[in-house]
This record gives C-alpha cells, sequence and structure tokens, in this order.
C-alpha cells in the first residue's frame, strides 16, 4: 500500500485535531461543564478522530453501516457543545464580547473538514 500526499495531510489534520480536543476537553472540565457531558464529548472527539484516520486510510464500506448512525450523533455532540460553551460560562462569554464569538467560528471552522471526513466514511451517498 502506498501512501499518497493527502493521505499524510489529513493524518497530519487528524493528530491536530486530536491534540486540540484533548485541551478542550480538559477546559471543559476545568469549567465545570457536566461530568456526563465530558465524558461522553470525549468519546465523541475520539470517534471523530477515528473517523478522520478512517478516511486517510480509505476505509472499506463495512465501517459506513456504524458510521451512518454514528455520524448523526457526533453532530448533536458539537451542537450541544456550542449550547453550553454559549450559556454554561456565560459571565465570562460576557466578558469576553465579540471575541467569544470569533472563536466559536474559528473552532466551527476547524472542525467542519473532520465532520465532512466522518460524513464520507459513513457512505451517505454510495
Amino acid at each position: 500500500m502506498r501512501i499518497k500526499l493527502w493521505q499524510v495531510a489529513v493524518f497530519g489534520y487528524g493528530i491536530l485535531y486530536f491534540l486540540l480536543a484533548c485541551a478542550m476537553e480538559a477546559e471543559n472540565f476545568q469549567q465545570s461543564y457536566p461530568m456526563v457531558y465530558v465524558l461522553l464529548s470525549m468519546l465523541a472527539q475520539t470517534l471523530v478522530v477515528c473517523g478522520v484516520f478512517l478516511f486517510a486510510l480509505d476505509a472499506g464500506a463495512e465501517f459506513a453501516r456504524v458510521w451512518r448512525w454514528l455520524f448523526p450523533l457526533l453532530v448533536i455532540e458539537v451542537l450541544v457543545g456550542v449550547g453550553f460553551d454559549a450559556t454554561a460560562p456565560a459571565e465570562q462569554n460576557a466578558s469576553l464580547g465579540f471575541e467569544w464569538l470569533e472563536n466559536a467560528l474559528f473552532g466551527l471552522w476547524f472542525m467542519a473538514p473532520a465532520y465532512y471526513f466522518n460524513f464520507r466514511v459513513a457512505r451517505y451517498r454510495s
């Protein structure tokens, strides 16, 4: 099996995504988010990283069945996370003002490729 340049780039992105997801989960824990949410979010982010690596490995259709039901749950986790970020530390967000919104938008922009890769692993259009 010969690894192509795009696969190396996706692996690199997956590693960077994993490191940033770890930092995000540590911050969620420090901000006293509910422990159930933090644990489920950690699991979801781990699965997102697995999906990125599966995409880079050009995983076969055998993963699509699992990812077809898993992908919507991963998207729901992101939406719940944005909701927690917007409401849980309300006093902190109020002091940050527009900077908080910029950070949230950057986070969503950075996560978009990971979720696209997971969508492709699910093979909804195949």
